[in-house]
């Protein structure tokens, strides 16, 4: 049975976009706190959800790379999970001896000459001194610094400093590393020696956590992704489907192609288009909807919505492709709010973009909006990303007389 070493449930973290609204917030949940008034996390004024309800676990030898955007959460969720930061809701169960690489020049004293740091960060991990000057010359080897070690580490340029640090903090095998963009400083010749050094402890039984936008060097080292996005985690899976999921999800993909369905004519003339209000995944609003599970979709109507048939909503991804589309009727909506339900979702991880479009008697379009609302797609627990979309079956052991659908006639339902 594989041992797992970090074990992360539902972990939560929130900040605020102001220094005022850091100080309120944070003696409101200390006062709360001392009440015994602790209930679920949530956001108060300029607050954020830099993660929400993160979820992974990760087994001894397995390194699992964390990708997204700048401003995902990954950072966040390293230094929740080296005890840095402490998160608003979720556990962190870790195993074993930590070692962190999350900072560049954070664990080096700027006024001791590099040898003195080596000595210094060895003793820190309780290693004496005969067994520190057993490793100094592989870690000076390593690091290619053996002329510089005895200047003040304030001397070095960010590249010595990156060389130093990791060369020091994988001399020997741990439990659980965390490594964030500590690689990108460095050039192409010292980032295939680290690469091959994690290779190592992968091998000697050491999990590693390793943030990097660098794709060369996930794919490398990286035995699954977790892929992050506005501090929610989309999916955990292979890394070659994660990755083409991540760059479809900020549009990267297929930059050039046009529009597979073209915008259609709108009369001048026409009102005010429902607006979108919310959207109801499996945890709530505000959340992101999950592969294969229902969705549903609030529409507000204001005074000037006139009479419609029905409402054609299209799921376009970031790279400018139609991925799906779904029409529903709306003959008994006359301005009364309601919600549009979608049994299954079979929209895969990822960003998508939402447009709505509005239908007369005759099947005219009375009205288009092309940036109506953004989706969040999740994946399901336990289950990996693969593909564009997700489909249902079912087996059968005699043959059928006819078809029979397992859901509704209308593929959504007011």
């Amino acid at each position: 049975m594989t041992e797992t070493v970090l074990q992360v449930s539902h972990l939560s973290k929130k900040f605020s976009r102001t220094a005022s609204g850091t100080f309120f917030n944070s003696a409101v949940d200390l006062a709360l706190r001392l009440l015994g008034a602790v209930g679920k996390p949530r956001l108060r004024g300029s607050e954020f959800w830099a993660l929400r309800d993160v979820s992974l676990e990760v087994s001894r030898g397995e390194c699992i790379g964390i990708i997204g955007p700048n401003g995902a959460g990954k950072s966040t969720l390293l230094k929740i999970i080296q005890g840095e930061m402490r998160p608003e809701g979720g556990t962190v169960e870790r195993r074993g001896q930590l070692t962190s690489l999350i900072r560049i020049g954070g664990g080096l004293q700027p006024l001791l000459t590099g040898r003195e740091n080596i000595y210094l960060k060895f003793q820190m991990m309780g290693f004496s001194k005969d067994e520190t000057d057993a490793m100094m010359d592989a870690v000076l080897r390593f690091s290619g610094l053996r002329e510089a070690v005895d200047a003040p580490v304030r001397q070095y340029s960010d590249g010595m400093y990156a060389r130093l640090e990791f060369a020091i903090a994988t001399a020997r095998p741990t439990d659980l590393l965390l490594i964030d963009e500590v690689l990108a400083v460095g050039d192409i010749a010292f980032q295939m020696r680290c690469l091959e050094r994690l290779e190592e402890l992968k091998k000697a039984g050491s999990s590693i956590l390793f943030v990097s936008h660098s794709e060369m060097n996930v794919r490398h080292v990286a035995d699954r992704c977790l892929l992050l996005f506005d501090g929610e985690a989309l999916a955990v899976g292979k890394t070659d489907a994660l990755f083409r999921r991540y760059y479809e999800a900020i549009g990267f993909l297929d930059r050039n192609l046009k529009p597979m369905s073209p915008a259609p004519q709108v009369p001048e003339d026409f009102g005010t288009l429902p607006k979108l209000v919310a959207i109801e995944g499996p945890s709530g609003i505000g959340a992101p909807a999950v592969t294969g599970q229902a969705l549903r979709i609030h529409l507000g109507m204001g005074d000037d919505v006139i009479h419609v048939e029905s409402a054609v909503i299209q799921f376009w991804s970031l790279s400018g492709l139609l991925m799906a589309s779904l029409e529903v009727s709306l003959k008994e909506l006359s301005d009364v709010p309601g919600w549009i339900e979608v049994p299954f979702l079979g929209l895969n991880a990822g960003q998508f973009r939402l447009a709505l479009a509005i239908r007369g008697k005759a099947a005219e379009c009375m009205g288009y909006c092309s940036d109506w609302g953004k989706l969040l797609v999740a994946a399901a627990d336990g289950e990996e990303a693969g593909g564009l979309f997700k489909m249902e079956a079912r087996f059968l052991t005699t043959t059928p007389n006819s078809f029979e659908r397992s859901i509704p006639s209308e593929s959504a339902r007011w």
